[in-house]
């Protein structure tokens, strides 16, 4: 993977934020404008942003498939897929509704998943710049802020995949 700044990447995905000093003071080429109906940050529903159009622009040879909430009926059939991710050694990001989830700032956020700590509890790494980075939570709370936020938000699990090019 090329060498480049994570702002880069995050602009090719549509980040877009409150203009509000606090936030656009942090980047050197922010974008702002109206809230987007799935929250501030990455737009990665719209095609123009889509991860894989992003990468290809940006000659990073990785693919992104999404496999959102509403594939999993249960908890269960979640934890059994962070499981097989875990085994298999894949790099999986988690969306879901950061209020649901921790009862503050509402709307998506993503983390990268680590590990599963056992049957209930997943272990997640946070970018959020307020947040702890290594967080521990319940599947079941994890799984119901997913629902929460919904599939047509992308709330889920997002797979990234190797390419040749």
């Amino acid at each position: 993977m090329p060498l480049m700044a994570a702002e880069e990447i995050g602009y090719h995905l549509g980040l877009i934020m409150p203009d509000e000093k606090e936030d656009t003071d942090l980047f050197w080429l922010p974008r702002t404008g109206e809230k987007p109906y799935a929250g501030w940050g990455v737009q990665i529903y719209n095609p123009e942003f889509s991860p894989d159009q992003a990468f290809r622009r940006l000659g990073i040879p990785l693919r992104m498939e999404f496999n959102l909430i509403d594939e999993f009926k249960t908890p269960a059939q979640a934890r059994d897929y962070l499981e097989r991710a875990e085994e298999a050694d894949e790099d999986i990001l988690m969306c879901y509704e950061f209020e649901k989830l921790f009862g503050q700032h509402p709307g998506g956020h993503a983390n990268v998943f680590d590990r599963m700590v056992d049957k209930d509890r997943v272990r997640m790494i946070d970018p959020g710049r307020f947040s702890p980075k290594w967080r521990v939570v319940s599947l079941e709370a994890l799984f119901e802020a997913m629902e929460f936020h919904g599939a047509d938000k992308y709330g889920g699990f997002w797979r990234l995949i190797r390419t040749d090019a």
